[in-house]
């Protein structure tokens, strides 16, 4: 069948009053028709279908083969049929089927290609006319594409572009469906000329507050816009705005207040410095304060006084009472103390608590109760850096052990509770590093000292180093450690052995070496900076005469000497120095949270003076001469916490200022001098 459409597509389409007349002459049931007359002189000659040009469709030459026709002859023989005379009569088709013209082969051939082409456009038309059409993106973007090369379509838009905008009110409209402008609005008192914060301006359905310079800024659509100021005690302002394509010119309005006019002052309760954008709500109204911490709050004028709330973001909120009157007065100056919370041990209620209090002293609360079984010389509270974790060396119960306080939700936990003689070395970041002596594990074996860091944000545990011994009871030697510093995120410590006989001949040490060692807190890099014979040595000494470095001195009695070294930027130098230069005093450096600061005390004329400088305690400023004072620790790197007769805490700015006291506190009996990064130790 395909191949027959092949070639019935080939074929030109015949004329359709012939196919009729076939159709007919085909038809078997078609009654015989009596025979005409003959044609007149005049008449037309008969119709042969299959050699007049003008009504014949070309037959195909497989059809003229088939007949015993040669093609090629075919198209060019002169011999083909000719019409019958105008005299011979016409001849009739009888009903009989077996007449010679249905029989033929090249009749049947052309009546079956002219079916099958009326058939194929007939089915062509049904599919076209049944199918929906289908369209493809690409097919949306080429026809979209075609469209806009043709210059008419351009030349339409540009019309309708010209024709629209020609028209204010509408050109306008339409450009305020895409096009929008920033509109500034100033709200000033009438009368003081001073900013109106927290007026609610309205602007094409749009509104906004103006902040603490009377300012708001609001996006609206070009084009005449309806304007309208309030705010409680105050008459409202209505107007127009028209909004341009250039940017607009800011908008001032003045309103007049119909109560009083108050003024208010906002201060940092630490520093006493201003403090801009404090809110201040009273009755149903609210004001914020400018960069000078002024505001100005309308009040009707029926009490002397209203109840008021003033807070700030980064700031403990504060219930004030204003004072109704247009005078600056003091009364309605207030003050806010920064957010957060300090804590230290107190034994207010006859026990060692761990308390915390805001920073102005107020909320006092009560962490950790006492057991009672605590005491002075083995309790102790350091914090980090941040405030963010507390460790408690405590005895709670039997013995002492450490705890964990998270400071987030005051949560405690015990993280080591040996039965051992703790040394506390100090904060590194979030992990805490300390140094045990086993009350269990005896002298003459391995591992009866231990130096431990303890993970605080993983609850992770880690054994740094353990000490070596050999040898038996009645003779032994054994390893100590000693001489604790944090520098730089490394434990930098001492190691020396030490000697036990019965017959007091000693134990040979020739193969055992003392070292300057450092270790980070999470096991990483332990090395010997410095290595030196322990036979013939005596004793070793330390001073952290600098925030970031350590000088050891080692005194050997086989010659009665002292070599000095000087450890710094995690390498060991020999250094020549006095004997003075270790026992003479030296700070504690405090290091500030950012680790860009450090906070000191120095004795001048028997006076503290206290001194904050730069991570290595240089580019110095004096911050106080106070000889009450000393230094306790930082909260944040804006303040310094202080402490006057260790038992009394105070707070200052960084710069130097006023101390505002926090607490009373409880001080335990030891100082952790140099203990390393973190507060509350001495």
């Amino acid at each position: 069948m395909a191949d027959k459409k092949e070639s019935d597509a080939a074929q030109p389409k015949g004329d359709p009053s012939l196919e009729k007349r076939v159709d007919s002459m085909m038809d078997p049931r078609q009654p015989a028709k009596p025979a005409e007359p003959a044609a007149k002189p005049s008449a037309a000659p008969a119709i042969d279908i299959f050699t007049d040009p003008k009504t014949a469709p070309e037959v195909p030459s497989e059809v003229l083969k088939e007949v015993g026709i040669d093609p090629k002859t075919e198209s060019k023989s002169p011999t083909s049929p000719t019409p019958a005379p105008a005299t011979e009569p016409a001849q009739t088709a009888p009903d009989d089927i077996t007449n010679p013209d249905f029989e033929n082969p090249a009749t049947d051939k052309a009546v079956d290609d002219i079916m099958s082409t009326e058939s194929d456009t007939v089915l062509a038309a049904e599919d076209a006319a049944n199918k929906q059409p289908q369209f493809t993106k690409s097919d949306w973007k080429t026809k979209l594409k075609a469209l806009f090369k043709q210059k008419r379509t351009w030349a339409v838009i540009v019309v309708l572009i010209l024709v629209v905008f020609g028209v204010p009110q509408v050109r306008y409209k339409l450009l305020g469906l895409v096009i929008k402008k920033q509109v500034s609005v100033s709200v000033l008192d009438s009368k003081t000329n001073t900013p109106v914060s927290s007026a609610v301006v309205t602007l094409d359905g749009k509104a906004a507050k103006t902040d603490a310079n009377g300012k708001a800024t609001i996006k609206a659509a070009v084009g005449d816009k309806k304007l309208v100021v309030s705010k409680q005690y105050f008459t409202t302002k209505t107007g127009k705005v028209f909004v341009g394509l250039k940017a607009p010119a800011p908008q001032k309005v003045s309103l007049v207040a119909t109560g009083r006019q108050v003024p208010i002052t906002v201060v940092n309760s630490i520093s006493g410095k201003p403090l801009a954008n404090a809110e201040i709500k009273v009755l149903d109204t609210t004001a914020k304060t400018n960069n000078k911490g002024k505001a100005i709050v309308v009040l009707p004028t029926k009490a002397d006084q209203d109840k008021a709330t003033v807070q700030l973001s980064g700031f403990n909120q504060a219930q004030v009472t204003v004072k109704v009157t247009s005078e600056v007065v003091a009364a309605n100056t207030f003050k806010l103390t920064p957010s957060g919370h300090v804590y230290f041990l107190s034994n207010l209620n006859g026990t060692i608590d761990v308390v915390k209090t805001n920073l102005d002293g107020t909320g006092r609360q009560t962490v950790v109760t006492g057991t009672g079984k605590e005491s002075a010389n083995d309790t102790n509270l350091l914090a980090t850096r941040d405030w963010r974790y507390l460790v408690l060396e405590s005895k709670r119960d039997a013995r002492t052990a450490l705890y964990l306080i998270d400071t987030s939700n005051d949560k405690m936990t015990q993280f080591d509770s040996s039965n051992a003689t703790f040394t506390l070395v100090g904060w590194t970041g979030h992990n805490f590093v300390y140094d045990l002596v086993s009350n269990t594990v005896p002298e003459t074996q391995s591992n009866h000292e231990l130096l431990k860091s303890y993970d605080a944000e993983n609850a992770q545990l880690n054994q740094l180093d353990q000490n070596q011994a050999e040898g038996t009871p009645d003779s032994y030697a054994y390893q100590s450690f000693g001489n604790f510093y944090i520098l730089d995120n490394t434990v930098v410590y001492a190691t020396r052995w030490n000697t036990y006989s019965s017959t007091g001949s000693g134990y040979d040490l020739s193969s055992k070496s003392n070292t300057i060692r450092g270790v980070q807190p999470g096991r990483q890099n332990k090395k010997d900076y410095q290595s030196f014979a322990a036979a013939g040595t005596g004793y070793i000494q330390s001073a952290l005469y600098e925030p970031q470095a350590v000088h050891f001195g080692v005194y050997s009695y086989k010659d009665n000497s002292t070599t000095y070294y000087n450890f710094e930027n995690q390498s060991v130098s020999t250094v020549s120095l006095e004997s003075s230069d270790l026992t003479k005093p030296y700070p504690t450096y405090l290091v500030s949270p950012a680790s860009n600061q450090t906070f000191w005390t120095e004795l001048r004329d028997g006076k503290n003076t206290l001194f904050t400088g730069d991570i290595n305690a240089g580019s110095r400023k004096q911050v106080a001469s106070l000889s009450d004072y000393s230094p306790y620790g930082w909260f944040t790197d804006n303040y310094v916490l202080v402490s006057k007769d260790s038992s009394e805490l105070y707070i200052m700015p960084v710069g130097g200022g006023q101390p505002l006291k926090i607490s009373d506190y409880y001080k335990p009996s030891q100082d952790l001098k140099g203990y390393g990064y973190g507060y509350g130790g001495l």
